[in-house]
């Protein structure tokens, strides 16, 4: 919902598919692990693979993202 000073509402579905779409990602991530795969993710300023014995190999720099790590937001 959009309040009339542009700031946003969270509205309980909203919140409902944060929740859904964060522990669908912490399960894929403990999978892949799970079966001896790495995963590329985007942490801080980096696209970094990171591999289940803690390893994590920087890929690059991201430039100027669209996507802030700390907090995202969903829209459907």
């Amino acid at each position: 919902m959009q309040l009339a000073d542009n700031r946003t509402l969270e509205d309980p579905q909203t919140e409902s598919i944060e929740k859904i779409a964060k522990e669908a990602s912490h399960n894929a991530v403990k999978n892949a692990f799970n079966h001896g795969r790495s995963v590329t993710i985007q942490q801080g300023g980096y696209i970094v693979k990171k591999y289940p014995n803690g390893h994590i190999e920087v890929i690059r720099k991201v430039e100027n993202s669209s996507v802030t790590p700390e907090k995202r937001r969903y829209q459907l």
